[in-house]
């Protein structure tokens, strides 16, 4: 078997990953992805929307036969496989993720239309684990999607004001319009201003959100209501977490960079607990992860990790720091799906080794 383009790679990974390969097809990969470490974190972002393509895709209602026939037309399978058909449905939802700005960074849209008189037309843009991307508005706005984030913007702003949803984290870089303020709603805050550059963290499943302010000014609302939440305008160099469980707000001024740099493809932790650490690194790649010991959970951290998959992170904390870790073994559920990797960090001297 011999690969000549980037679609048979993609549909090789994906057979890998739906069962074993024949022993031929083993080596092909396994030289393929030995190649460079482009190759290599190209397996390690199509295996994380494999892992999830069963929470976040209905597979059903993608129509496998047509996007493979327009996109992949020239892959051949050339071994009989188990759930065939299944595997080409979720290589078409892979697919249709489409690449974006030259790296291998996953998306999805979907679209619909509001009742409104504007008759607008709302898209809606998901960004997979352990991937990013950006795109620019209507209005020039340039924003980036952390991973796990989605938006709902419109395909034109009216003439009052410019709102779009945010689940997750995004990146904003606002040009200015007086008569039309630019405002980022998300489940617990509204961010409002008329020409920043800001970044906003609040995830569904998250126990905070933030927001840190890099160029001009804005104001931020608790969706409480103004009786029983708040409201904050931020200068710049300002960070405000609000604890989503307590109400208590903290507003800060620090390293913006910190808070932004995931746009570049950087974690940066200055002085950090591990905790806090693996709470950031969890997120990003939708892992649960545990960490044991007393002792570990406030050890104090300090690096930046540079476009790096999991295991890479993994294998550097295990470096730098007292530590070792374990994956535990995944069973399918009731429903055939498999529950999320699960990872187990310890004390390097605790004799797990």
């Amino acid at each position: 078997m011999k690969i000549v383009n980037q679609e048979e790679i993609l549909a090789l990974i994906s057979k890998s990953l739906e069962g074993p390969l024949h022993p031929e097809e083993f080596e092909i990969l396994k030289n393929w992805i030995d190649e460079s470490p482009d190759n290599r974190k190209y397996f390690e972002q199509v295996r994380n929307i494999w892992e999830i393509s069963d929470r976040q895709i209905d597979l059903d209602k993608i129509n496998a036969d047509k996007a493979l026939r327009k996109v992949l037309g020239s892959i051949q399978i050339v071994s009989p496989m188990k759930s065939l058909w299944k595997l080409w449905q979720r290589i078409a939802a892979i697919i249709l993720l489409p690449l974006f700005l030259g790296t291998f960074l996953l998306f999805y849209f979907k679209s619909e239309k509001t009742v409104s008189p504007e008759n607008v037309v709302y898209h809606e843009i998901f960004t997979a684990y352990g991937t990013r991307t950006s795109l620019r508005l209507a209005d020039s706005t340039l924003v980036w999607l952390n991973s796990g984030s989605s938006l709902k913007y419109p395909d034109k702003f009216t003439d009052n004001s410019r709102v779009v949803y945010l689940q997750g984290e995004g990146y904003f870089e606002v040009d200015s319009d007086t008569r039309r303020p630019f405002i980022v709603k998300t489940s617990n805050l509204t961010v409002k201003c008329t020409g920043t550059h800001f970044d906003v963290y609040d995830y569904n499943s998250g126990t905070e959100a933030e927001v840190t302010l890099v160029k001009g000014k804005l104001c931020v609302n608790s969706n409480n209501g103004f009786d029983r939440g708040f409201t904050s305008e931020l200068q710049p160099g300002q960070h405000l977490e609000y604890n989503l469980v307590t109400g208590v707000q903290e507003l800060s001024t620090s390293d913006t960079y910190t808070y932004i740099a995931w746009k570049d493809g950087r974690l940066v932790f200055h002085d950090e607990p591990l905790s806090e650490v693996l709470k950031k690194v969890s997120l990003i790649f939708n892992v649960d992860i545990e960490l044991q010991g007393k002792e570990l959970q406030e050890y104090r951290y300090h690096a930046t990790f540079v476009d790096e998959s999991l295991e890479e992170i993994l294998k550097l904390l295990k470096l730098s720091a007292p530590i070792n870790y374990t994956e535990v073994a995944r069973k399918p559920l009731a429903d055939g799906t498999f529950p999320k990797k699960k990872i187990i960090i310890f004390p390097r001297t605790s004799g797990r080794e």
